[in-house]
């Protein structure tokens, strides 16, 4: 028994002996492996902690500049604003380290966009038709009250029965500099090319001051500061359309502007301007007519927005102007200027926007209220007359006013409808130099649109309208128009103001 225990022992020690190489073997290779394993969970580690470390600073520097322009906030407009920290987080996004071919693309694309970091085109085509003989372009300029300031020759800027291109516009934007920003827009028109807006502002002026200079669309109101593809039906109001135009209040001046440190939005402006509108601040240069140096328009406004609740919005401004206006007419027809007329023109009134953002998504269920009154006047003294010198002295007084109302409803995602009631002349009269004076009818027109947006860079419309003018012959003219619009916008623009 004792013999059999030590050959049992000897036998497993042997046996231990034999195999135990395999063993080491065995471990040395798992060692190995759990080391490698090891290694490469610690080397990961380092790469997520350099990452971390790389998009905490980019983090922290995003925030820094949300910051700095948080503080600006109460300087600047809202909207310049949200486009200028749009413009930094975008920055901040491409300026993402990386490697290869791809950063020098980002190097390339970054430099090109420092040059031009906003550039977009409009495309703005319509389909017209109305079932008038002279076109409702002609009538236009045929409008009781608003005839002198009213000439036949914008009759080519209204459109043609048939299908029309009103204008192809190019946006060009940047900021300049820590203490600039500018933009222009350039536009053409079938048969011209036109520099629209080239305007340069003040970004960093302290109390909540800026000032904006170049030639530009005046603030004093939302429908006069929008160009044709941001509104909401295919045509400018009537009020607007006879008093200033097809282009608006569009000047060369400057503009002061002060957001107020108030609990409120409140924003006031003053603006200097050449004075060169047509239809309300002419100035003729000739012989007949007394120089008036620049500037000859002056236009302020006042902009309040209360606190509302969230999802409603609410604009209410005032507006009031006064310039030098000149005006020489044809009295008997013969196709020579033989009156002429210098003196004072001045408009004044109010506007609203009211919006309300619903929680749909695309514009479902959204509201948008809009309306405006002004009144013009106008007093000219009678500066030379061929047919009748006895007149010179006297005076030309014309009064008119007007207004419009909209609203839109969105009905579905990406659908709206709106109408529009327009009206003028409920004041409407003339004094004429011989001292006789002559009221006029009122001229209204209502119009119905449905629009769809397929996306944020197109938009399809139709509208028609019924119109009702009183003219100069003591005639009216009742009318039906059609429209269908296509609006297509490519490229990266700023955002448009509320």
């Amino acid at each position: 028994m004792g013999t059999l225990k030590r050959i049992l022992f000897c036998s497993i020690v042997f046996v231990c002996l034999a195999t135990s190489p395999s063993l080491a073997e065995e471990k040395g290779t798992k060692a190995d492996a759990l080391a490698i394993i090891q290694e490469q969970i610690h080397a990961l580690k380092e790469q997520m902690e350099s990452e971390r470390r790389v998009y905490e600073t980019k983090l922290q520097e995003m925030q820094r500049r949300v910051e700095a322009l948080s503080k600006n906030v109460a300087e600047k407009p809202q909207a310049d604003a949200e486009k200028e920290l749009e413009r930094e987080i975008a920055k901040s996004t491409a300026d993402t380290p990386s490697s290869g071919p791809e950063k020098i693309w980002s190097s390339v694309g970054r430099a090109i966009q420092s040059m031009n970091p906003e550039i977009a085109v409009s495309i703005d085509t319509v389909y017209y038709n109305d079932d008038t003989d002279e076109g409702v372009g002609y009538l236009l300029g045929e409008v009781a009250g608003f005839e002198h300031a009213n000439s036949h020759e914008d009759d080519d800027d209204y459109f043609d029965k048939g299908f029309n291109l009103r204008e192809v516009e190019l946006y060009l934007g940047a900021s300049v500099d820590p203490y600039f920003k500018a933009y222009t827009t350039l536009a053409y028109h079938p048969g011209y090319f036109e520099v629209e807006e080239a305007v340069f502002q003040t970004t960093g002026l302290p109390a909540g001051f800026q000032v904006k200079g170049g030639k530009f669309l005046s603030d004093f109101s939302r429908i006069n500061r929008q160009h044709p593809h941001e509104w909401d039906f295919v045509d400018r109001p009537l009020i607007s359309e006879l008093v200033f135009g097809d282009h608006g209040l569009l000047e060369t001046g400057a503009q002061l502007s002060w957001l107020a440190p108030t609990p409120f939005h409140l924003l006031l402006g003053l603006e200097a301007a050449q004075g060169d509108n047509e239809r309300m601040f002419n100035y003729i240069d000739g012989d007949h007519l007394p120089d008036h140096s620049g500037p000859r328009l002056w236009v302020g406004w006042l902009k309040f927005s209360p606190n509302l609740p969230q999802r409603h919005g609410l604009q209410v401004g005032l507006f009031g102007s006064s310039g030098k206006n000149q005006e020489a007419h044809d009295g008997n027809g013969d196709g020579t200027e033989d009156q002429w007329f210098d003196g004072q023109s001045s408009f004044w009134g109010a506007d609203f926007v009211y919006k309300y953002d619903s929680p749909k998504e695309h514009g479902q269920d959204d509201w948008l209220v809009q309306g405006e009154y002004l009144y013009r006047k106008t007093d000219l003294d009678v500066i030379g007359h061929d047919l009748n010198p006895s007149m010179v002295g006297r005076s030309l007084v014309k009064d008119q006013d007007g207004f419009y109302i909209q609203g839109l409803y969105g009905f579905l995602s990406r659908w709206r409808t709106g109408f529009r009631w327009d009206m003028v002349g409920l004041t409407n009269k003339d004094k004429y130099p011989p001292g006789n004076s002559e009221d006029f009818g009122n001229s209204s027109r209502f119009s119905g649109m449905i629009d769809w947006c397929p996306s944020e860079f197109s938009r399809l419309r139709f509208q028609t309208s019924y119109g009702d003018w009183a003219l100069v012959e003591g005639d009216r003219e009742k009318f039906w128009q059609v429209f269908v619009q296509a609006v297509i916008n490519f490229g990266a623009h700023g955002a448009h103001g509320f």
